[in-house]
């Protein structure tokens, strides 16, 4: 359901209301227009013994709307406490407080997505838990990429942290982003965490630009960089699915590139180009393999890149009434999230995080 964020009191009465109707824990996904001391809140939900996490993102869904200035609250059943997992800007991932439950529930993860060490926490975790678990999630922040809290639960309200929390119900998922190589392979011979320093031992801008220019017709500089570069992110190879995508956003001296997420060095990388249909198909494509693997939908959660919304731009709602569709034919309510990354163990187990994707997720009914 979605909540207007008048006041800490009020979403707080809205969610005791709903914890004392239908015991609960919560899940609270906001629209970074929710303008709420989040403290306050916290402080609320903790008198009450109300177990909850959640996280900011620039736009929520329900149905085939979405909303930066409401909250998406989300009732679930926990099977572990709700935890804070710090460390994602210096890569010291410390999970030593990492406890799984010996059930075979599903895990659900947020992090902050401008955080340097994603994907070395997210790897970390699964050195921990392997494939025993389902595992499904989303970067949250805010799409100014300002780089303030977005991440909380009962400890508080963080930046570059992550969330974990074992949730009873099983999910079926699936994954797709529609992208395609059109160049490439390369080897990544230098990278320091989100940054490509070499690609073929050569600067890796160097190589960047030369492509874009060809295919573009265009001179790119420092100011027009990211008008041509979010049309054309790397992949890095995976033989058994789509390749891993990761967002370009940033020069570093006109010889490196910044990324939403690691890049593991020696990996092999291709560049990647996609069509908007492409991107609409593969929403089409995900949201009918995440339902005809499920056997009892409660409800159905997405997390979608917002780079991909940069491409898609007006047609946007498209992808949305694509998925609301698909599942309003099987009566399954839809909610989401514009995403700064999205996590998945839907390849064969491989837990990953993605950009430029878009993750289906069915929350089967916990009896």
């Amino acid at each position: 359901m979605l909540i207007d964020a008048f006041s800490p009191k009020q979403v707080f009465q809205t969610i005791h209301k709903c914890h004392t109707e239908k015991p609960s824990d919560f899940l609270l996904l906001c629209g970074e227009d929710v303008k709420l001391d989040f403290e306050f809140l916290i402080e609320l939900l903790n008198q009450q013994g109300i177990v909850f996490c959640g996280g900011i993102f620039p736009e929520v869904v329900q149905g085939d709307e979405s909303f930066t200035d409401k909250i998406l609250l989300l009732p679930v059943h926990f099977d572990s406490s709700p935890l804070i997992v710090k460390g994602l800007d210096s890569g010291n991932i410390d999970l030593s407080n990492l406890k799984m439950p010996n059930t075979s529930g599903s895990l659900f993860i947020l992090v902050d997505g401008l955080s340097n060490y994603i994907s070395k926490f997210i790897y970390s975790l699964y050195n921990e838990i392997g494939s025993d678990y389902q595992v499904f999630g989303a970067g949250a922040g805010y799409s100014s990429f300002e780089r303030i809290n977005c991440v909380f639960n009962k400890e508080g309200f963080f930046k570059d942290a992550g969330v974990v929390v074992l949730i009873k119900n099983q999910i079926s998922q699936s994954i797709r982003h529609g992208w395609k190589t059109m160049a490439g392979p390369y080897i990544a011979t230098k990278t320091k965490a989100n940054v490509l320093e070499q690609i073929n031992w050569e600067p890796a801008y160097k190589i960047y630009k030369e492509i874009i220019e060809r295919e573009e017709e265009v001179v790119l500089t420092k100011d027009n960089y990211y008008e041509y570069a979010k049309y054309y992110p790397f992949g890095v190879h995976r033989s058994d699915s789509e390749n891993l995508i990761r967002d370009p956003v940033a020069l570093i001296d006109n010889k490196a590139i910044r990324f939403g997420a690691e890049i593991p060095s020696n990996s092999v990388l291709y560049l990647m180009k996609s069509k908007v249909e492409n991107m609409l198909s593969a929403g089409h494509e995900v949201c009918a393999d995440a339902i005809s693997k499920s056997t009892q939908p409660d409800f159905l959660f997405f997390a979608d890149c917002i780079s991909r919304t940069w491409i898609l731009k007006e047609r946007l709602s498209e992808e949305f009434q694509t998925i609301s569709a698909a599942a309003a034919a099987k009566d399954i309510p839809v909610f989401g999230v514009l995403s700064m990354g999205e996590i998945s163990s839907a390849n064969e187990g491989l837990l990953d995080y993605h950009h430029k994707t878009i993750v289906v997720s069915i929350i089967e009914t916990h009896v």
